[in-house]
Order: C-alpha cells, then structure tokens, then sequence
C-alpha cells in the first residue's frame, strides 16, 4: 500500500490513501470477529488531481571548511607553548572580563581557529575561573578596538594585544 503525503499551507500534511488503508482494515477485522456485513470494502476513491508542488528553495550551502579542529585543544596547546604561562593564568584570575575574553585571542592570534565565546569560558573552566559565554562576548563587544569580528571568528588587534602584555607588566592597557 503506497501513501503519498502532501503538504498544506501552515505545516500541515494530507496523507492520501491513508483513510481506504484504515477503512479497509476494520473491515477485515470486523469480518474476523463476525460482525460486519459480508460485502467487500469499499471501492478506493480515485486519488485528487496533483498539485505541482513549487520548487523547494535552494539551502545556503555552508563554506566547506578543512576538517573541524577543536579550539579548545588548541589555545590549551599554545599556552602550555608559551613561556608566560603563569603569567597569563594569573592575569585571567583577575576580575577583569576583557583581559580574561581577550587571553584566549592572544594565545591565539596566530593560528587560523575561531576562537569562540563558549571555548574562552570552557577554557577559564580548566583554571577553575567561572567566566560565563555571554560575559566573554560582552566583554568583547563593549570594549571596541580590542577585537575585531572577522569571518573566521574574533581576532585580536594590536590595541588589544597591548592591553594583555601591559596586564602581564603589571600595568594596564
């Protein structure tokens, strides 16, 4: 038994061919236990005219990108790198969101990964420093000409480069 299911306007759907499937059904059962008629089923209605579907939009293919890299290995990787480790662990345990959004884009200012809201707070997590996503991206946005939105994602700009080697110093940016 084949159904053909089209779709009405709001997300609904008429199946067809699914009343004579139910239909018929009972009355098998019905026969079964010996209390409907004797005559056959009723004859299959002939099925509605087609309705030409209109064409389906085309989807927004996403950019094919390189194979995922996780974003997080890679700012853990340049910071077990670099040789101020410490320096910027203690610095991102200060009370000051943007230095703690923009290390994470330091670390990372030169390799080619998105460096997210979400991967600077799983990131802090790892120091046991509670820094919440929205904060992170806060930060970022409050404080123009630290960051700059690129299509691959946030990347730090000079200004903002000089803020956390100053925290670093001991003197802010």
């Amino acid at each position: 038994m084949a159904f053909k299911a089209q779709q009405l306007k709001k997300g609904l759907f008429d199946i067809h061919g699914l009343e004579d499937f139910v239909e018929r059904k009972v009355h098998e059962v019905m026969q079964a236990l010996g209390l409907g008629a004797k005559s056959k089923p009723a004859v299959a209605r002939p099925a509605p005219a087609k309705v030409k579907a209109p064409a389906p939009k085309k989807a927004k293919v996403a950019a094919v990108k390189a194979p995922a890299v996780d974003a997080l290995a890679v700012v853990l990787s340049a910071l077990d790198a670099s040789p101020k480790k410490a320096a910027l662990v203690k610095a991102g345990k200060q009370k000051d969101q943007l230095l703690r959004s923009l290390i994470p884009l330091y670390l990372t200012r030169d390799a080619q990964v998105e460096v997210s809201s979400g991967v600077t707070s799983r990131f802090w997590a790892k120091f046991g420093v509670t820094f919440a996503a929205p904060n992170a991206a806060k930060a970022l946005r409050e404080h123009a000409g630290y960051s700059k939105r690129t299509k691959s994602g946030n990347q730090i700009t000079p200004n903002g480069v000089k803020y956390v080697e100053g925290a670093l110093a001991g003197k802010k940016g």
